[in-house]
């Protein structure tokens, strides 16, 4: 099990791994602002990984074509976890 820390909630999720960003973050009952239900194609679940980005799959072709994104940002439905992360979601 990993923890998934949410701020500027504080929510916190112990999830399996393997999880995505996107599900850890519906079952902690936080809005990561999706809308196409998790393919990709809306670019709208940035979040901001402020801890524990190791411990997140590399970035997939679809992340590398969001130009507006920063380097810790990341789209939360692309995203698996392999371990403890602390993430912004504005």
């Amino acid at each position: 099990m990993y923890q998934v820390t949410f701020q500027p909630s504080g929510k916190t999720i112990d999830i399996d791994g393997e999880t995505t960003l996107r599900e850890a973050a519906h079952r902690a009952g936080v809005d990561v602002h999706d809308r196409c239900g998790g393919n990709g194609s809306c670019c709208n679940c940035v979040v901001t990984v402020l801890e524990g980005a190791p411990n997140i799959c590399e970035k997939t072709i679809v992340e590398e074509a969001v130009f507006y994104m920063d380097k810790d940002d990341r789209l939360s439905c692309q995203c698996r976890i392999h371990g403890d992360v602390v993430l912004r979601v504005d």
